[in-house]
């Protein structure tokens, strides 16, 4: 009997020891996907509202959320280039004529450069845009004073970081951005993956039909496409009815 007694106990031993072992296996949660955000910046006048619509009808044929910016002048020329775009596509402003903010030495003008290209996209779309991007990434310390009187509270100028407006003040938060246009989407699904997300850009030189095949081969890699405002954790563009 005491032989017996050993044999059972000395294999559930070996049963729950096996269990401790294997049980984290199952229980660890899974990594999260590599979070990216598909950011496009509308420059010019020429075929921009053909440029954009076509943009808008890949992004929803695909089922993916992306970040538009426009220059404030082209939105309200061409309203049509903001209009177009769905729910789940974010839109915010390039400032109004696409001026480098750091060449303007008054800060009333920063202040309207900054406060008409938001207006003028906010009145062409019918939204309420709360993200900029700042004509060729440069800002000076007036940036935040600017944003915040503009009511805006997400800033995506930089190449390694975005600031978001939190408990009164500009946080930084790191990410990397790359130029869609000369990375491909293997090179981007290849990267290691980082909790922070990381940014591909384009631009309105930049032919839809690439950008569709490049979304395309991106979203098949099992990568996370966000917008401006899932990476806020707050909605940043506002829609009326």
């Amino acid at each position: 009997m005491k032989l017996k007694h050993a044999a059972a106990i000395s294999t559930t031993m070996v049963i729950v020891f096996g269990i401790a072992i294997v049980s984290p296996f199952f229980l660890r949660n899974p990594k999260p996907n590599q979070k990216v955000m598909l950011v496009f910046d509308v420059l010019d006048y020429s075929e921009v509202e053909e440029w954009c619509y076509n943009l808008s009808s890949i992004l929803e044929y695909q089922n993916v959320k992306a970040t538009v910016f426009i220059v404030g002048k082209v939105a309200e020329n061409n309203p049509k280039s903001v209009s177009c775009f769905g729910q789940k596509i974010d839109v915010g402003s390039l400032t109004y004529t696409y001026s480098n903010l750091t060449s303007i030495s008054d800060y009333s003008l920063q202040l309207e450069e900054v406060r008409k290209g938001k207006q003028a996209v906010d009145n062409a779309g019918n939204i309420y845009s709360r993200l900029f991007k700042a004509p060729f990434g440069s800002t000076d310390d007036n940036i935040y004073s600017l944003l915040s009187r503009c009511d805006i509270l997400a800033d995506f100028s930089y190449q390694t970081h975005y600031n978001l407006y939190l408990k009164d003040k500009f946080l930084r938060f790191e990410a990397t951005s790359y130029n869609g246009s000369k990375n491909s989407a293997n090179f981007i699904s290849s990267l290691p993956k980082t909790l922070e997300p990381i940014i591909i850009e384009f631009d309105d030189t930049c032919s839809t039909a690439y950008i569709g095949k490049f979304i395309s081969e991106l979203r098949n890699s099992g990568v996370d496409l966000v917008n401006a405002s899932e990476i806020a954790g707050k909605n940043l563009t506002l829609r009326g009815d």
